[in-house]
C-alpha cells in the first residue's frame, strides 16, 4: 500500500508539472486578480470533494472507483482550458474527461454544477483541477497562486493543496477533508475579503457553468 502511495503522489506531481509556465522574477499576472482566484479555488476544493463524497455515501464507492486497477485520472478543465494540459504522467495510467465526471456526478446528485479554475491560460501553474482514483484512494487537488501553511510550494507563485480519503497519504499539502476543513488558517482564508466582489461569480456565470466542459 505504502509502496502505491508513494506512485500517486509521484504521479500528481508529475501531472501538475507538467503545464507549469517557466518561472521568473515576477508573477507575470495581477496579485489582486490571484488573491481572489485562490479563495475560489479553495472554496472550489471544499465544494467538489463534498460532492464526492455525497457520491461516496449514495453509491458505497468513489466515482469512477473500480472502473480500472490502474491510476485513473481526470484533469477537470473547460474546453478552452484542455488545450493547455499536460499530456499525463509516464506510467501506465487510465483518463476521464471533465465532461464524463460532471455526468457521472450527476448521475447520483441531480443538477448540481462542478467548479472549475477560473484561470483561462496558465501561467506559472497549471489551470485546472485534478481528480485521482487509485484502489480505494482518492485525491483531489487544486493550484493556487500563493503560499499558505496549508499548502506545498511546488515552485514560485504554484502552490497545491489536495484532500484525500486515505489517512497514509498525508502529508505537507495533503489532507484528509476533515482535517484540512477545521484547519483555522484554511477558515481565515476562505473568508477573506477579495479585491472584487461579485467579479468570480459573474466570470463563472459568463463561462458557462457546466456549459464550459
Amino acid at each position: 500500500m505504502k509502496h502505491a502511495v508513494k506512485l500517486v503522489f509521484l504521479a500528481l506531481l508529475l501531472l501538475g508539472c507538467g503545464s507549469a509556465e517557466k518561472q521568473s522574477g515576477f508573477s507575470g499576472t495581477s496579485e489582486a486578480l490571484q488573491h481572489d482566484f485562490d479563495l475560489v479555488r479553495l472554496q472550489d476544493l471544499k465544494t467538489l470533494s463534498g460532492y464526492i463524497e455525497e457520491y461516496k455515501e449514495v453509491k458505497g464507492r468513489y466515482p469512477f472507483q473500480g472502473n480500472t486497477d490502474l491510476p485513473h485520472y481526470v484533469q477537470i478543465a473547460t474546453r478552452e482550458q484542455q488545450k493547455y494540459l499536460a499530456e499525463g504522467p509516464p506510467h501506465e495510467h487510465k483518463t476521464s474527461t471533465a465532461q464524463q465526471l460532471v455526468a457521472e456526478l450527476q448521475s447520483v446528485l441531480g443538477d448540481i454544477e462542478v467548479p472549475f479554475d477560473l484561470q483561462r491560460v496558465p501561467v506559472n501553474k497549471p489551470n485546472f483541477y485534478i481528480y485521482l482514483i487509485a484502489g480505494d484512494a482518492y485525491f483531489l487537488a487544486v493550484h493556487l497562486h500563493n503560499d499558505y501553511s496549508f499548502t506545498t510550494n511546488v515552485s514560485r507563485f504554484y502552490n497545491k493543496v489536495e484532500v484525500t480519503n486515505n489517512e497514509e497519504a498525508i502529508r505537507s499539502g495533503v489532507w484528509l477533508r476533515s482535517e484540512l476543513l477545521s484547519h483555522p488558517e484554511y477558515n481565515a482564508a476562505l473568508q477573506a475579503e477579495p479585491y472584487k466582489p461579485g467579479y468570480t461569480t459573474q466570470l463563472r456565470e459568463k463561462l458557462g457553468g457546466n456549459n464550459a466542459f
